[in-house]
């Protein structure tokens, strides 16, 4: 026959009235299971719930690194902007100098040459692919706001393989970032710029000047990255384009799926 209800003796460690309680059968089950209920909870939060808080918040300072290292980079653009303000203040000085010289100009026209100027503004712009490979994942620029934007391409390569700059320019930046790991920045004239992300190893300096073609790293894994490649973004005007666009020939080995 099973008990209607049970009884508990309260005893005190000193000298005192011990004290009973009795509580029913239903009333007990009730009791063990709400202490097997908060347990239960407990360890769902210990186990599940606080790790994913924490991963949470390691997103968010990992977010928050990511953008602190595009405003440094925005902010270096700025500062050549400003550069290039002062060099048209000059030129513009040198230029109401020189107008004051009799046939100056007009010798300066005469040695020009048109197709050194032509080959010295193209070798500015991208132009060369940085290192030979299969494009796994192409450009997205979406503004709906419900996809991750890609601002370049990535190209699968084996580590090692040298990466070369697409074009001349001056490195604005080198070293270490969250999201692209080992990156190099080039400013070219005519507003561009181009990213090279996830090297092994960096082979240039800041400010170092490079000519089209110059090894300026070796490909890798590194920053967050799912497998060797490289990362590489063409910017122009302060505003990302597709690198695809500068090299038609690269569709015909692109195996990505948007």
């Amino acid at each position: 026959m099973k008990p209607s209800q049970y009884t508990f003796i309260v005893v005190p460690d000193h000298d005192g009235k011990n004290r009973q309680f009795s509580i029913s059968r239903k009333g007990t089950l009730i009791l063990i299971f709400s202490i097997i209920s908060i347990l239960s909870s407990m360890v769902i939060a210990l186990f599940i719930l606080i790790p994913k808080a924490l991963d949470y918040e390691r997103m968010e300072n990992r977010y928050d690194d990511v953008i602190e290292e595009r405003i440094e980079v925005l902010e270096l653009y700025r500062d050549l902007e400003r550069m290039k303000q002062m060099e048209l203040v000059v030129q513009k000085s040198l230029g109401s100098y020189l107008a004051e010289s009799d046939s100056v100009d007009d010798k300066l026209v005469e040695m020009m040459d048109e197709q050194v100027l032509r080959s010295s503004y193209l070798k500015n712009i991208p132009s060369l692919i940085p290192v030979s490979g299969v494009i796994t994942q192409t450009m997205i620029n979406d503004n709906s706001g419900d996809i991750r934007k890609h601002y370049g391409i990535d190209i699968a390569v084996p580590v090692g393989e040298p990466i070369l700059a697409s074009a001349s320019g001056q490195i604005v930046f080198s070293g270490w970032t969250t999201e692209f790991g080992n990156l190099v920045v080039i400013y070219h004239n005519n507003e561009y710029f181009t990213y090279y992300g996830h090297n092994e190893l960096i082979l240039v300096n800041t400010y170092e000047k490079v000519d089209r073609g110059d090894v300026i790293a070796t490909s890798g894994n590194s920053g967050i990255s799912s497998g060797p490649h490289l990362h590489f973004e063409i910017w122009k005007d302060g505003v990302a384009v597709d690198p695809l666009s500068y090299f038609p020939e690269l569709n015909k080995l692109n195996i990505s799926v948007e």
